[in-house]
């Protein structure tokens, strides 16, 4: 970004249509201010191998600029609290638990397992019969209808939903 707005600043007064002896007076175009964006452009292009020293070395560089390029006004601005932008970003570190000792399984009291009982005949009349369970059973046809649906007789045993 620094070298885009040199190169905007550089374009800039080159281009004007001021006198020629204004233009020797610009402090761009001074060889101060050449020596100090060449090595502003150094120290951007210096690899990442060492941050704080390339943090640093930064820094001096683009105070220099900008007190050879600019003036003292602009090299002895602060700046406005924004801040610098990230450069690499950790990834998450995220806190593993250790594995907790397995609870003891509680045996919970199981009620006791109702196994249906299959029921008997124990008379019949012409319209029906009654079971052992004492339920009436009408006849239909040659079934027998209980109080949940039709039954099914199996020898003596009766089956009923």
């Amino acid at each position: 970004m620094p070298r885009f707005i040199a190169t905007l600043l550089l374009a800039a007064a080159t281009s004007s249509t001021l006198p020629a002896q204004t233009v020797d007076a610009d402090p761009l175009n001074s060889s101060e201010c050449r020596s100090a964006r060449e090595e502003l452009d150094k120290a951007l292009d210096e690899p990442m191998a060492n941050r704080q020293a390339r943090s640093e070395r930064l820094a001096r560089a683009r105070q220099q600029a900008a007190l050879l390029c600019l003036g003292r006004e602009a090299a002895s601005r602060e700046r406005s609290g924004a801040p610098e932008p990230v450069q690499a970003v950790p990834p998450p570190v995220v806190p593993v638990r250790p594995p907790s000792a397995p609870r003891a399984a509680i045996a919970l009291p199981q009620p006791p397992v109702a196994i249906p009982r299959a029921a008997t005949i124990t008379t019949c009349d012409p319209a029906g019969c009654w079971d052992s369970d004492g339920r009436r059973l009408n006849n239909m046809g040659p079934l027998l209808m209980g109080p949940r649906g039709l039954c099914t007789l199996q020898g003596g045993l009766l089956n009923c939903p």
